[in-house]
């Protein structure tokens, strides 16, 4: 078991999307209340999506969030318009002015896929995420860090990804080093699919990607019933 790590179970997925966004909307209105600024980075897959989703349309509804920053933890490096771009919900979604929201660069912006990664390199130096949202992918991988294509080593907050085995293969990621620097990591995953790869996260297993995730304070795995294993 890791230190600073908080294992937290739902019945269902649905269950864990409406309290963990619950959760997170606490802790934003919390800390802008404090300290004026809050930094989030959201996932993809189809549970980070509900999530997203879920947490904009509480978003909405919370008046002004001046301050509040929504970061992406990896895109698709694909068209503006695309659906597979995991930014295309918010963007479609949000409707509070208030909040600003930090797009990957666009494959029809002109420019490559390393070229985005350093462009969100730019945009990112100096911010840590106070909560950095993370799925889980059967296979260990997250963000679009996947086992035996990624390297533990990269120190950029944001890397170009040419090779993913999932397509698209042009992607771009935090790496291992910026997720880690966040305060607070949540690793959400619900399905029985998810079971081996949130064992691997529980046990810390450094044969897979999820397995080398560490918070520079908490860090929370987040399942429901079907994805818990404790075999």
């Amino acid at each position: 078991m890791r230190n600073n790590f908080e294992l937290t179970l739902y019945e269902d997925s649905a269950e864990l999307v409406v309290v963990v966004a619950g959760e997170a909307m606490e802790m934003i209105l919390r800390q802008l209340a404090e300290k004026k600024i809050f930094h989030i980075a959201l996932t993809g897959g189809p549970l980070g999506i509900e999530f997203a989703q879920k947490l904009v349309g509480l978003m909405n509804h919370a008046g002004d969030l001046m301050g509040l920053n929504i970061w992406f933890s990896d895109e698709r490096f694909d068209t503006t318009d695309s659906p597979l771009r995991n930014s295309r919900p918010v963007r479609d979604g949000l409707k509070n002015s208030s909040v600003k929201v930090h797009e990957v660069d666009s494959s029809d912006g002109g420019g490559s896929v390393f070229e985005a990664a350093q462009s969100y390199e730019a945009q990112l130096r100096g911010v840590t995420m106070d909560v950095c949202i993370l799925g889980l992918g059967f296979d260990g991988h997250v963000a679009s860090l996947f086992p035996e294509h990624w390297s533990s080593q990269a120190t950029e907050a944001a890397i170009a990804v040419a090779d993913s085995p999932k397509p698209p293969a042009e992607r771009v990621s935090f790496s291992m080093a910026f997720i880690n620097a966040s305060d607070q990591v949540w690793i959400i995953a619900s399905g029985k699919i998810k079971a081996a790869a949130a064992k691997a996260v529980l046990e810390a297993d450094a044969s897979v990607p999820a397995g080398h995730v560490q918070a520079s304070g908490l860090t929370r795995l987040l399942l429901d019933s079907e994805a818990f294993s404790n075999k």
